[in-house]
């Protein structure tokens, strides 16, 4: 009972099946005659002519809901999309100074990918709020020398994120370089970066 019950399950059917039985009954109620004559489905017409028009009226139908339920689930994703990116944009122009110097990290060294202590809470909030990413090396998964791995600034972020951000300037003077080395993480010194 089940199986036939899901035989005549419509919502199971893709849009495309409903799509295709309205323009193939909309062709064969509106075409004219010579047309349908040459495709020898004039006497279709004659004979089902009130079946065709329900197919077509229901199919048609179908597809106009199904049209309709998927622009405002695509708007609604769109929204949250934005919603997400704004708030990750305020992340990133609300990071605090511990914060800020992890993410120093990348440019004083000048690398994209940089081995840090996963289990620094600073590093580990940033990973958190997805501002870092760990580094996949094998398929889906990553490899850590201690507790540490290697990990990349998001490129979402870093797209996003400004000198300002992390607390420097355009072209920073001798003493913000100073303040800048001065506070680095402390799990720099052990790793001699």
């Amino acid at each position: 009972m089940e199986h036939l019950k899901n035989l005549f399950d419509l919502t199971k059917l893709p849009a495309k099946f409903f799509f295709l039985f309205a323009v193939i009954s909309g062709f064969i109620l509106f075409a004219d005659n010579t047309i349908l004559e040459k495709v020898q489905l004039d006497k279709l017409n004659e004979t089902y002519d009130w079946i065709v028009g329900l197919v077509f009226i229901t199919s048609s139908g179908l597809v106009i809901v199904n049209f309709i339920i998927w622009l405002f689930k695509y708007i609604r994703t769109q929204f949250k999309i934005q919603k997400i990116k704004n708030s990750f944009k305020e992340r990133l122009k609300n990071l605090d100074l511990h914060e800020q110097s992890v993410i120093r990290e990348f440019l004083i060294n000048q690398q994209t990918s940089i081995e840090m202590p996963i289990d620094d809470p600073v590093v580990s909030g940033l990973l958190k709020k997805r501002i870092l990413v760990i580094n996949k090396q094998l398929g889906n998964g990553f490899m850590m020398t201690g507790s540490y791995t290697s990990v990349s600034i998001n490129e979402y972020a870093e797209k996003y994120l400004n000198l300002s951000d992390i607390g420097l300037s355009e072209k920073p003077t001798e003493e913000e370089i100073n303040e800048v080395n001065n506070n680095r993480p402390k799990w720099v010194n052990k790793w001699n970066y």
